[in-house]
């Protein structure tokens, strides 16, 4: 089932002196249960597409559908993880889960039971009332993840949300958030300009050109294993990095 389809988005930020072309004619479906990753160069637009498909932005032109219903602005079928985990630190963890169906109205014992459901699906039961500042960052992630979630989305945007981590951190919390989107059989567009990071989570990679940015290419990832990091042991693993790499660069 196709969860999103953009087709031939086009944006051109304007100013009273120019216009600026930031992408063009970009077309993307993703189905139902995908794990897709964005990567390009620096400046090509990646977090522009993210902007497009949750509402935030409107294009220039061309057409966005969420569950077959247009995108016009912010809705309740996408869910935003961002670069940090913007946890409130004077909220407890299990307070900061409950925000979005606090905000939405809709904090009511079905959203209190699902809430601590996936707390203790995924190792935060006992710190829930902790506060974030008592976390490492990797359980920090993990809570904002959660926190996402609770929102019931029907499609996750993931923009560089690892990127604030050491690298050590960033594998370990690679290979939770994984697990956890493929437990909660999510649908997920992340958008890195890590491409080893795409090569270990994604099941298709979309690489943009240089602005006004274009798909330059997309590949599928054909690498038998069940973990990002069962992902980076295998021999294909480098071969693929290579291939992605290539577009990117050139």
């Amino acid at each position: 089932m196709e969860i999103l389809r953009m087709d031939n988005v086009s944006l051109t930020y304007e100013t009273v002196e120019s216009e600026t072309k930031a992408i063009e004619n970009i077309s993307l479906s993703i189905d139902e249960g995908e794990f897709i990753a964005i990567v390009g160069p620096s400046g090509c637009g990646k977090t522009t597409v993210l902007s497009l498909i949750s509402g935030l932005m409107k294009p220039s032109s061309g057409t966005i559908t969420l569950m077959g219903k247009p995108v016009d602005k912010p809705g309740a079928q996408t869910g935003y993880m961002l670069q940090r985990d913007m946890l409130f630190e004077w909220r407890t963890i299990e307070k900061n889960v409950l925000l979005g169906p606090e905000i939405r109205h809709t904090l009511d014992d079905e959203a209190k039971k699902e809430a601590e459901e996936l707390l203790k699906k995924y190792g935060l039961w006992e710190f829930r009332k902790h506060y974030p500042g008592q976390l490492s960052g990797g359980m920090r992630q993990r809570a904002a993840l959660i926190r996402t979630l609770a929102l019931r989305p029907k499609l996750l945007l993931l923009d560089e949300p690892f990127s604030a981590l050491d690298f050590q951190t960033r594998l370990s919390v690679c290979n939770d958030v994984h697990a956890i989107i493929k437990s909660e059989k999510k649908t997920a567009l992340l958008v890195t300009h890590d491409i080893a990071e795409a090569v270990s989570l994604a099941d298709r990679i979309v690489v943009l050109s240089n602005r006004p940015s274009v798909v330059k290419r997309t590949f599928e990832v054909d690498i038998d294993a069940d973990t990002p990091l069962g992902r980076r042991e295998n021999g294909k693993f480098g071969e693929m990095f290579d291939k992605v790499w290539k577009e990117v660069s050139v």
